[in-house]
């Protein structure tokens, strides 16, 4: 049996960043990977990814001077090797292809049991993130077989794609910009399904809407704020990466429709509520802004007006297509792309820190009622504020921090 103090789950930036403060403390740990260092980074992410948000909000500790400070978006290269260098830089110990079976309690040591032998430990800080298995729906066991179909994490070019339309259902982040690759790229229909929208401005205060949810969620200001110039919307990189959104899907003429119901032998069945789906963004749009005022009047904190915001409400309700239904045939579906997100699975922790849905009751985002932490997992304000955010390259530091100051 291999016996370390401290057990890091998941090898991606999260452990990796614990295993930067557990150094630092001189505290014996390993990260056990799954599969290999930085996997979902090096293998999860489409040839054309670039980050959600700008580089000036990505933060590991230690690696500051390394990071562009400005406002352009990192490529899928660029991030990569921003994260192989900071892996070399922490120089963690761990254990690759390390697939956890079960977690149990022995006495005062946890045993991690996997496809390696058994480890045993302290303390185990769970940090694989939010991302841990992607999520199909089940209607997707309907699909007939001839029809091409692929979740958003193993996506990577239109070149993957059968000759036809296609449908993206989900309309994230990841959901729009591979619709809007796919019309630009092959000049065929494509149908991006919206469910329900929760948008973010998507700069408030002459700053970028992710940072406000991070602060909107407890994380601190931690790095100094970079604020957009005039000149910054003169940039093609922050040009091209703002206008991959809902209202260019539009003017590209991807079809945006209603949440996908059904699949009824031949026929995709949706809801033809996707306008009221908008009405509802709006109010949720103004309720987030109204917290982020909010926010900056208790905090006092110091902004520079709003004369760059830009915001999600302009797509033309009216030019919204009513699409009940797509025959496969007819309409010539032939790949389906599902960006409907990850699930996360601690069934493997066989310990009474769950909730009835299966996720861990935390405090503080991190705590748990046993020596079990976790880290990097989804920014959320409250009831009315939710979001699919992970915690992000921006609170990674903090929320890693949190998790290594839970340990004695």
């Amino acid at each position: 049996m291999k016996r370390h103090r401290v057990i890091v789950i998941g090898g991606g930036p999260s452990g990796i960043t614990c295993g930067y403060y557990l150094s630092k403390r001189g505290i014996d740990y390993i990260i056990l990977e799954k599969h290999e260092m930085l996997h979902t980074w090096k293998n999860e992410r489409w040839d054309s990814f670039y980050l959600v948000t700008p580089n000036w909000m990505t933060y590991l500790p230690g690696f500051e001077n390394e990071i562009p400070y400005n406002n352009e978006y990192m490529s899928k290269a660029e991030i990569l090797n921003i994260l192989e260098r900071y892996l070399d830089y922490v120089a963690p110990k761990y254990a690759e292809n390390t697939d956890i079976k079960s977690i149990e309690r022995v006495s005062d040591l946890y045993h991690v049991h996997t496809n390696h032998g058994v480890y045993a430990c302290e303390h185990i800080i769970v940090a694989s993130g939010m991302y841990s298995e992607p999520f199909i729906p089940k209607v997707a066991e309907k699909v007939p077989p001839g029809i091409f179909q692929l979740h958003s994490s193993d996506y990577k070019s239109p070149n993957q794609l059968k000759p036809g339309n296609t449908l993206v259902v989900g309309s994230g982040w990841s959901g729009v910009q591979i619709a809007l690759e796919i019309k630009q790229t092959l000049g065929t229909e494509v149908y991006l399904s919206i469910g329900s929208l929760s948008p973010l401005p998507a700069v408030y205060k002459n700053v970028h809407g992710v940072y406000w949810l991070n602060r909107l969620s407890g994380y601190a200001d931690t790095k100094k704020v970079l604020h957009y110039k005039s000149d910054d919307f003169a940039n093609p990189n922050i040009l091209n990466k703002m206008s991959q959104n809902l209202v260019n899907c539009q003017k590209n003429n991807v079809k945006l429709i209603g949440r996908l119901l059904d699949v009824d032998k031949c026929s995709l069945v949706f809801s033809e509520n996707v306008r009221s789906a908008f009405t509802e963004a709006n109010r949720y749009l103004e309720t987030a802004k109204d917290k982020i005022d909010t926010l900056i009047h208790d905090e006092s904190i110091q902004v520079s007006g709003n004369e760059f915001d830009l915001r999600l409400d302009q797509v033309d309700l009216e030019k919204l297509p009513g699409v009940p239904r797509l025959d496969l045939t007819l309409d010539r579906i032939s790949n389906i792309i599902w960006s409907t997100g990850f699930k996360r699975n601690y069934s493997y922790i066989k310990r009474p820190i769950f909730d009835d849905s299966g996720l861990p009751i935390l405090k503080n985002h991190v705590a748990t009622s046993e020596n079990i932490t976790f880290c990097g997992l989804e920014l959320e304000v409250d009831r009315n504020i939710k979001s699919a955010f992970g915690v992000g390259l921006y609170a990674i530091n903090e929320s890693s921090k949190r998790a290594v100051d839970m340990i004695p």
